[in-house]
């Protein structure tokens, strides 16, 4: 089965704890993660989600020269990149959030989004169907072969000995 690493983002974008928020949105417009890793002394501490300005910036009207840690969501559940994605969807389905932040020995290497899980067991899980559907045509070929044609086979070898 496929491994996290395989479906990643490397590379995310990165804030320190006292950015402002206004850093922020416009650190989030510029990429296409939908998310913002937060550190404080290169580790990663928290996460900002789209869904966080929405909650914290729109809806409460938060001051975007306060600091980004107001507005992120921590503690952040992080993901391993040899994990496999069936074990990447039960910590989906026990944490609930989203944007994953994906740490190789101490190092924050990327994030992974429950979308992308998904999508890939999905596209597993069609590879797989499709192999077993020919599989399965292959089969009947096979018995179509002993179970008809074999009589007549049978009747031309027999006459020629």
């Amino acid at each position: 089965m496929a491994r996290v690493k395989s479906i990643m983002l490397a590379n995310p974008p990165t804030l320190k704890k006292e950015a402002s928020i206004a850093e922020a949105a416009k650190l989030l417009a510029q990429t296409q993660h939908g998310c913002i890793v937060i550190t404080e002394n290169s580790n990663p501490i928290g996460i900002v989600t789209e869904l966080d300005f929405v909650r914290n910036v729109v809806s409460m009207n938060k001051n975007l020269k306060e600091k980004v840690n107001k507005i992120m969501s921590s503690p952040v559940t992080f993901m391993d990149p040899d994990m496999k994605l069936d074990e990447a969807l039960k910590i989906i389905d026990t944490k609930k959030f989203r944007k994953y932040p994906v740490m190789d020995n101490g190092q924050l290497v990327g994030v992974v989004t429950k979308r992308d899980i998904v999508n890939a067991i999905s596209d597993n899980l069609r590879f797989h169907r499709n192999v077993q559907n020919a599989v399965l045509v292959l089969f009947v070929l096979f018995e179509f072969f002993v179970f008809v044609l074999y009589k007549y086979l049978y009747q031309y070898l027999s006459k020629g000995v």
